[in-house]
């Protein structure tokens, strides 16, 4: 028989509640006066902090865009304006459902028209949805897995939302005519956040429907009619490079909506996407009206608060004077055509032309004409003289002697001897002299007579290998030598951008992968690839005495007069030097007399005789001929200028390009040159 254990009663304590109950009551002592020192914090140490956050958490800002600012060209006349036009508007409020919304879109589609009624899948999903009846229904068929999830916990509705949308076979969305209408009106009114206002687009309103719309505010929640602005842009030369303005139903570009949100602006906001519109946008954008709504307890709209009152914003008037302009492309208009009739234009592709102040930067002109060789149509293009790159030829010397000094190649006025230059029996790089026989020539004399040879013996010299019949060619200072050339190029803005005030410019077209034979013709501009816009910054540069400015389209930022217009001075656009050209005052004083040398000199091999023929003003000049090809391996060239006048006081300076003109013997530019700037003198007098 098992032995019974028996268990030892176990002692009760009869001090061991008292004490846990004091330690329970000790914790709770801490806790309460834990609480008391968190309320004091609250109520007396930051009491202003929690206030203001309380007063917030009931209030709520609300802003709205004015209307833009206007641009004008030099002389006031409108390059854009401002129409305005009566149109729908809605207000939401927070307690509007999408059923709210779906009902009053109905409604407002018996009072006006709609005809775009392009709409996505996801547009009239959300219409379809906005019943809560059939969104219900809709939820409730969905399979168990798109509501909740592994853990049985509901999905967040946003999810199941979408899961809802994607449930939807397209027969239940496949709407009339009429019901896309509705579907239009009730997106754009869903996509207006809570107290803000927009635009809801419709055919042009009659002022029958005005009248209607107005005086069913009590049938119709958030909807008025209001004053709204389009866009419009004089047609002109310059059109291109006004730019463009976002509509309200596009909002923010998607790529910059953050930078815009934390600057103030809404979603629907019109801002400026591209050129003059972009780069002013802060600008011309104005004051924005602010608003702020007070809530009650229940999150319902109590009052409303105007904070401040929209402004339109300031205008822009511009450096250009639009009869110039005009004018300038009249005249390349002219001598196109005529090229065009004597067959000689068949194959380029326009011709373009900038002037600018070379003493504030600002442009006088920047005029383009665009050939299309299908259809033979020209067609204006200002955007092309800052966006299109040429071969630039001849043009470049003054700055190729630049690098020579610069690098000490060679130094003042150096003779060099213009001879054949050639390399293992290759075809020579020839000369004026080179049915003549070698010569002795000076760097004023290699600008005037527009000497090759000079220009690639000055390239060789800055790689340390001066030119001799046979010699032995070293490229390990080829790619220095390159960079060094360019470097120079770049103090005058060619190859480099020109910083002009507007958000797009090309810098040009400079080949990574060169050879020893690119580096000597890049001297002489056959190897990389200008714009217009460059090759006038150039002109300027040399004008000015080496001083390189910033072209600048805008003069000045102006006020509204009383009729909303050009009003008083703001703010005037001043001169940004970029840089001074790395040389002495006699050197840039050579490169000077060797352009004026150019046009007004007296031997025969002159190269620019043809631009004095007529001139009103002095004229100094570089003319320049790149070789080039067209359709079929015919030969052509790029016939181009830059200059600047008058000689002695510049006041304007001008690049010419005319591309892929099969007359070789071309001086098409050199007219086109010198009518520009006599037609300035004509309106500015020069002298």
């Amino acid at each position: 028989m098992r032995e019974t254990m028996s268990k030892k009663p176990r002692k009760f304590d009869s001090h061991s509640i008292p004490r846990r109950l004091n330690l329970l009551f000790a914790f709770v002592i801490l806790l309460f006066m834990g609480l008391l020192a968190r309320l004091g914090y609250m109520q007396v140490v930051n009491k202003d902090f929690y206030v203001k956050k309380l007063a917030t958490a009931s209030k709520t800002k609300v802003t709205t865009s004015s209307v833009r600012g206007q641009i004008y060209d030099a002389s006031g006349k409108p390059l854009v304006e401002n129409t305005t036009k009566q149109v729908v508007s809605f207000t939401r409020s927070n307690k509007m459902t999408a059923a709210d919304l779906k009902e009053t879109a109905k409604k407002l589609l018996n009072l006006v028209d709609v005809s775009d009624t392009e709409i996505s899948q996801r547009q009239a999903a959300d219409y379809y949805l906005a019943d809560s009846e059939v969104y219900s229904q809709v939820v409730a068929d969905l399979p168990k897995k798109k509501k909740y999830d592994t853990d049985g916990n509901k999905l967040p509705e946003s999810k199941i939302y979408k899961n809802a949308v994607e449930s939807l076979d397209s027969a239940r969305l496949a709407y009339g005519e009429e019901d896309k209408k509705a579907v239009t009106l009730f997106n754009q009114m869903n996509s207006i956040a809570n107290f803000e206002t927009g635009t809801i687009k419709t055919d042009d309103l009659t002022p029958e429907q005005i009248a209607l719309v107005a005086s069913s505010s009590k049938t119709l929640p958030g909807i008025s009619i209001t004053t709204a602005w389009d866009r419009k842009v004089v047609d002109s030369p310059l059109a291109s490079i006004i730019g463009s303005v976002s509509s309200e139903k596009a909002g923010l570009p998607a790529e910059e909506v953050d930078d815009y949100l934390k600057k103030g602006y809404s979603l629907n906001d019109r801002v400026g996407t591209s050129y003059l519109e972009k780069e002013y946008e802060a600008t011309l954008q104005g004051k924005r009206a602010v608003k702020e709504i007070n809530l009650d307890k229940n999150g319902d709209m109590e009052s409303v608060t105007n904070i401040s009152q929209g402004k339109k914003g300031d205008n822009l008037k511009l450096t250009v004077d639009l009869t110039f302009q005009n004018g300038v492309e009249d005249i390349l208009r002219s001598y196109f055509n005529a090229e065009l009739a004597a067959g000689n234009a068949t194959y380029s592709e326009g011709v373009y032309a900038v002037a600018l102040d070379p003493n504030t930067g600002g442009i006088l002109a920047l005029a383009g004409l665009k050939h299309n060789t299908s259809s033979g149509a020209l067609s204006s293009d200002s955007l092309g003289t800052l966006t299109n790159v040429f071969v630039p030829g001849s043009v470049v010397k003054g700055a190729t002697l630049t690098a020579g000094w610069e690098n000490k190649a060679i130094t003042g006025n150096q003779t060099l001897v213009d001879q054949p230059i050639s390399f293992g029996g290759g075809n020579p790089i020839t000369s004026w002299f080179t049915q003549y026989g070698s010569r002795s020539i000076t760097a004023l004399e290699a600008l005037e007579y527009s000497s090759n040879t000079y220009m690639v013996q000055v390239a060789l010299q800055m790689m340390g290998t001066p030119y001799s019949a046979n010699m032995n060619l070293d490229f390990d200072k080829l790619d220095s030598s390159m960079e060094k050339l360019r470097a120079s190029f770049a103090e005058y803005g060619l190859g480099t951008k020109t910083g002009i005030d507007l958000p797009t410019e090309s810098a040009g077209y400079l080949p990574k992968d060169f050879t020893f034979a690119n580096y000597l013709t890049n001297s002489f501009g056959q190897f990389d690839n200008y714009t217009p816009l460059q090759l006038a910054q150039y002109a300027a540069t040399v004008a000015n005495n080496g001083k390189r400015l910033a072209p600048h389209l805008v003069e000045g930022i102006y006020a509204n007069n009383e009729e909303g217009g050009l009003g008083d001075l703001i703010e005037k656009k001043e001169s940004k030097e970029l840089n001074k050209v790395d040389i002495s005052e006699e050197d840039m004083s050579l490169i000077k007399q060797g352009f004026y040398q150019v046009v007004h000199g007296g031997s025969g091999f002159t190269t620019g005789r043809t631009i004095a023929q007529g001139e009103a003003v002095p004229i100094s000049a570089k003319t320049g001929t790149a070789e080039t090809f067209v359709a079929g391996g015919q030969a052509a060239i790029n016939t181009n200028v830059v200059a600047y006048a008058p000689s002695d006081n510049p006041r304007i300076a001008v690049a010419v390009i005319f591309p892929h003109n099969t007359n070789l013997s071309a001086t098409v530019s050199h007219s086109i040159t010198r009518d520009i700037i006599n037609l300035y003198h004509q309106s500015h007098p020069l002298n």
